[in-house]
């Protein structure tokens, strides 16, 4: 019903609108469709960002992981810098070699190329069997292989194709190279170590793993110096693909760079490697004479603190290398890394203590018995003999255990102890040598009242052959040590100077004559009677030590490890020798220490024309 408003106009009734449906059930003109858009909208919206964050965001990653899956980085290393002796002969050097590898998803026949492998490189072919079957795109089949015994497989591998090349020219198919038994056996150039003195000196030069990194020795010290910079070669393969038989074979046109390596500086040492050979050569029979397979050797210049030779029994062989001979200790050179009790060679450091400290003189006398009580020991000389004045030169000329420690008591521990520290015992002498061992010198204020006679002479204390040589190098220098060392000269590089080795003046000049000349009465009239070498005064000193029982903390019954270290006094040369042996036949009475002495200087006396002195 209509009617009208306060205004005069018609009013008109509601009109009812009918609901309409769509075909598939909507309601015609619902917002769903606005909302099913909008969903539609946020999803393209997404899959563009995602777009944008893989192609632009993630792309170098992305780019990275699909390039390393097809990329390989092989090494190539530098060539090592060669070692010379000190008159310039070649003891370390590095010639051409060839590394071999492969990538197994090239190889048809696994079984096939390891047996041919095994005929051509020698070994077991179920060792290349295993690594051709890994699920690997890259192995080492073998490093360093003489460049000669690769060219023969490459030879082999053109022989191959050539024949293959022929059956296909006879009509003959389903051949292809991917069939073929070296398909998938690449080449590289490389270097490898070699020795041209063999193993003369092996211990002291040392040697390199199959990296070509320095493992023992002078090869393992200077390794930074010797072994230059790798290169790098980069390749690239397509992947494997089943049924596909030229997957997995290098990309034509992809990426390849080689970055060259870079040689290693050389080096010169101060061994002379034909002393050096007589020394072994010496060193061996003796110990196999006086069944000793524990003894050592070193030569040194006092006034340089060069070291001119030193081996250690067991030797070195480098064709046996076993897990074996390394247990026995063959590249533990003992003359540095190894330190025990010296015994009478000891004698001289206290000697030098009283002297330097003026608190006793050469030509004082003391009454001394043949035996002397502690309060938790008694000490005893080696030789039963009554109440006897003696002076230092005696004392030293018949190595009398009870005196040096009555002259020791002329100095208090605390004295004593601060010069054998200046003496260098106790410490490390900084020796270029890995391994170094350092001599154990308990603080005096530790001391039992036994230990300062003991350590008078030389139990009690430890130290190795080198400090001793170093503290006797002193001696015949005038009262001035120097740093031990081997390398003397970088003949490739003025920007590597030589290194400033120390010298110190340890003791005083005139204190270095006296203990000359003591020494030359010990060997010309006392224990050191067998180093005696004609037409050279010879002075030094012998050393009977017996040795530590590890199990009680004691000393062992007739167990000695004997020693001999000495100098050609009143010569030009400083040469210092000294030789010690772990318990041989003849320890204790017929020590074969001093005769070797005896050897090694003659011959090092007549290699560098010392003139005689008598």
């Amino acid at each position: 019903m209509n009617g009208r408003d306060l205004r005069g106009r018609r009013l008109q009734a509601p009109v009812q609108r009918k609901t309409i449906l769509t075909a598939d059930g909507r309601i015609e003109g619902s917002n769903r469709d606005w909302k099913i858009l909008i969903f539609f909208c946020l999803c393209a919206v997404a899959l563009i960002a995602q777009l944008i964050n893989l192609q632009v965001f993630a792309a170098p990653e992305r780019r990275e992981l699909a390039r390393n899956q097809r990329a390989y980085e092989i090494d190539i290393h530098a060539q090592r810098g060669n070692i010379y002796d000190r008159n310039g002969n070649v003891l370390a050097m590095s010639v051409d070699a060839t590394t071999i590898y492969a990538n197994p998803k090239q190889v048809s026949n696994p079984r096939a190329t390891a047996d041919l492998l095994a005929d051509m490189l020698g070994g077991d072919s179920d060792h290349y069997y295993k690594l051709l079957k890994q699920d690997l795109s890259f192995v080492y089949i073998k490093k360093q292989v003489d460049v000669a015994v690769a060219q023969k497989l490459m030879d082999l591998e053109d022989e191959l194709v050539k024949e293959l090349s022929e059956k296909k020219k006879n009509g003959e198919t389903g051949l292809t190279i991917a069939d073929m038994p070296l398909t998938g056996i690449y080449y590289l150039k490389d270097t490898k170590r070699v020795y041209p003195y063999g193993s003369i000196g092996a211990q002291v030069i040392g040697g390199v793993n199959i990296d070509n990194r320095g493992a023992y020795g002078l090869e393992l010290m200077y390794d930074s110096v010797l072994r230059g910079v790798d290169g790098k070669l980069y390749t690239e393969y397509s992947l494997q693909i089943e049924g596909r038989p030229l997957s997995g074979q290098p990309i034509p046109g992809s990426e390849r760079k080689e970055i060259a390596p870079i040689r290693g500086n050389d080096i010169i040492v101060s061994l002379d490697i034909d002393l050096q050979q007589y020394v072994e050569l010496e060193l061996a029979r003796v110990g196999e004479e006086r069944q000793s397979e524990n003894g050592n050797v070193l030569i040194l210049d006092g006034a340089t603190g060069e070291i001119y030779a030193t081996a250690s029994l067991p030797l070195l062989d480098r064709n046996a290398l076993t897990a074996e001979a390394i247990e026995k200790g063959v590249l533990t050179l003992k003359s540095i890394s190894i330190a025990y009790e010296p015994g009478s060679t000891f004698k001289l450091a206290t000697a030098a203590a009283v002297l330097d400290e003026k608190a006793f003189d050469t030509d004082e006398m003391i009454l001394v018995p043949d035996f002397r009580n502690y309060k938790e020991a008694t000490i005893r000389d080696a030789v039963r003999h009554p109440e006897t004045m003696m002076n230092l030169r005696d004392i030293i000329t018949v190595s009398s255990n009870v005196g040096i420690s009555m002259v020791k008591d002329y100095l208090s521990d605390e004295v004593f102890h601060s010069y054998l520290q200046r003496y260098g015992f106790g410490k490390a002498t900084h020796v270029d040598f890995p391994g170094e061992a350092i001599g154990t010198l308990s603080p005096y204020t530790r001391w039992y009242d036994v230990d300062s006679g003991t350590i008078a002479f030389g139990q009690g204390l430890t130290a190795t052959s080198l400090e001793i040589a170093c503290f006797y190098g002193a001696i015949a220098n005038n009262g001035v040590k120097y740093q031990p060392h081997f390398l003397i000269g970088y003949p490739q590089s003025k920007a590597n100077p030589i290194p400033s080795y120390k010298s110190e003046q340890i003791m005083r000049p005139d204190t270095a004559n006296q203990l000359t000349s003591i020494l030359t009465s010990a060997v010309a009239n006392g224990t050191g009677y067998s180093a005696r070498i004609d037409g050279y005064e010879v002075a030094g000193k012998t050393g009977t030590a017996q040795k530590a029982n590890p199990e009680t903390g004691g000393y062992l019954n007739d167990n000695y490890i004997v020693s001999f270290v000495g100098f050609l006094a009143n010569t030009e040369s400083k040469l210092v020798c000294i030789t010690m042996m772990d318990n041989p036949i003849g320890a204790y009475g017929n020590s074969p220490t001093g005769p070797l002495f005896a050897s090694l200087m003659w011959f090092a006396a007549n290699r560098y024309m010392i003139a005689p002195t008598t």
